[in-house]
This record gives C-alpha cells, sequence and structure tokens, in this order.
C-alpha cells in the first residue's frame, strides 16, 4: 500500500467513525440541545472520532474504493447515529408526554412555552421535568453512559456489516413503551385531577347556587402543584428508571442488528 493509498484509507476511516458520532450527537439529550453551540458539537464529535479512532483501525475494516459503495457507507454511519440519538431522545419524549398530560389536566395547554433543548413549543411542566431530569442525568454522569452504550455499538454493528434489519414489532414496542411511560409518570396528578373534579362535582351538587367553573380551575391547579412538589423527591426514582429503559432499547437494537 502507497502513501497516498495509505492515507486515503485512513481518511475514510476517520469520516465513517466521524459520520455515526455526529448522527448521534444531533440528537441525543444534552449533545443535541439547540443551547450547545455548533461548533462545540462539531469539536466533541471530532474528539470522540479521535479517541475511537486507534480501536476502529485495530479491527482493520473493509472500506470500499468505489465512490457510490463509499457514499452509501457514509450515509449508513450516519444513519445509525441517528437511530441511536432517537432512541435517546425517547427518554425525554416520555417526559414530554407526561407534560403535555400534566398540563391537559391542570389547564395549562394554552400556556405552551418554548423547550430550551431542542426550541420547539412544548408543555410547561414538561418544561420543567426536562429541565429537573436533564439537571439529574448531568449531575449522576449518565451521560457518559450513552458515549458508552455508542462505544459498544461498533461491536454489535461494524462500519461495514453485511446487512441491518430490524423488526416491525420492535417499533411497535418501542412506540407503545414511550406512550406507557408517560402515561405512568403523569399519573400522580391525574389522580389527583380525578379526586378534585369528582370533589368539585359533590359540591356543586350539594350547593347549586356555587359557579363550578370559579372553583373547579383554581382547585385542580393548586392540587397539581402540591402533587408534583410532593412526588419531586421520587423523580430521580423515575429518571433513573427512564434512563435504564432506554439503555436497553439501544441494546435491544443492537441485538437485533446483530443478527
Amino acid at each position: 500500500m502507497g502513501l497516498a493509498q495509505f492515507l486515503q484509507w485512513n481518511v475514510s476511516l476517520f469520516l465513517l467513525i466521524f459520520s455515526r458520532w455526529a448522527g448521534m450527537i444531533m440528537l441525543a439529550p444534552v449533545f443535541g440541545a439547540r443551547g450547545v453551540p455548533n461548533m462545540v458539537k462539531i469539536g466533541l464529535t471530532a474528539g470522540l472520532s479521535i479517541i475511537m479512532y486507534p480501536l476502529i483501525q485495530a479491527s482493520n475494516p473493509q472500506i470500499p474504493d468505489a465512490l457510490l459503495l463509499y457514499a452509501a457507507l457514509v450515509i449508513k454511519e450516519v444513519l445509525v447515529g441517528l437511530v441511536i440519538g432517537l432512541l435517546s431522545y425517547f427518554i425525554t419524549a416520555v417526559i414530554q408526554g407526561a407534560g403535555q398530560l400534566i398540563d391537559l389536566q391542570m389547564g395549562f395547554t394554552m400556556g405552551g412555552e418554548i423547550d430550551p433543548f431542542y426550541g420547539v413549543q412544548s408543555a410547561m411542566m414538561g418544561n420543567f421535568q426536562i429541565i429537573l431530569a436533564i439537571m439529574l442525568l448531568l449531575a449522576t454522569n449518565a451521560h457518559y453512559y450513552l458515549i458508552a452504550a455508542m462505544v459498544k455499538s461498533y461491536a454489535y454493528i461494524p462500519l461495514n456489516p453485511a446487512g441491518l434489519t430490524i423488526g416491525l414489532d420492535f417499533i411497535v414496542n418501542l412506540i407503545s413503551s414511550v406512550f406507557s411511560l408517560s402515561i405512568q409518570l403523569a399519573l400522580p396528578v391525574m389522580g389527583a385531577m380525578l379526586i378534585a373534579d369528582i370533589g368539585v362535582g359533590l359540591l356543586s351538587r350539594a350547593v347549586p347556587q356555587l359557579n363550578i367553573f370559579s372553583v373547579i380551575f383554581p382547585v385542580k391547579i393548586i392540587m397539581g402543584f402540591v402533587i408534583l412538589m410532593l412526588s419531586v423527591p421520587f423523580f430521580a426514582q423515575s429518571v433513573s428508571h427512564l434512563f435504564n429503559t432506554g439503555m436497553t432499547w439501544i441494546f435491544d437494537l443492537y441485538k437485533g442488528w446483530q443478527q
């Protein structure tokens, strides 16, 4: 192998590694936040790619010489990174879904806010819970486990695999898990709102002259905030469970692609 071919092979290998990490960082929580400057994201991607480069180079992967085959391989690496980042993003999607349900019960659906991490309109309670969850993940160094999961992806999904397949049942189970976890996270507030509705309904029957609309909304808001305040000490356990579930999703994806 001549010097030109040696340099071409190494540069091509680095671009493949860079492509997978770029896809993950684009969507992953914390790394893909809107407030993180693009230069920081590119620098982080390049730094992680440089660290991974000797490990991947030691396996001597086969890199096609044809331009179209290599371009297809780059696209495949970007898609692999995007899928991994999307699965980790579902952790925040669960919290956003729970926030939407809480806002619906508390009457805050007309007061959406801008999500500081992704720059989209989100539920007020969802924003509060996402910010709290991200702080907990950073405080417990959970983002390191996400990087470790990306490193592990090369053991299951090499740079030039024969093919990648994934069953429809995995996608269906994933979507159903996101919805069920969102409902479970919002259940305490939803239960309190149900009790408030029943209480105000009984009060309106006992006192027909009472204007129910002047009572129900303040009562539901107060009860919602009380339940949220009481559930904050247990929120860390919920975030830990969500993160562990997200890691399970990622490794289930790896095992499905490996088969």
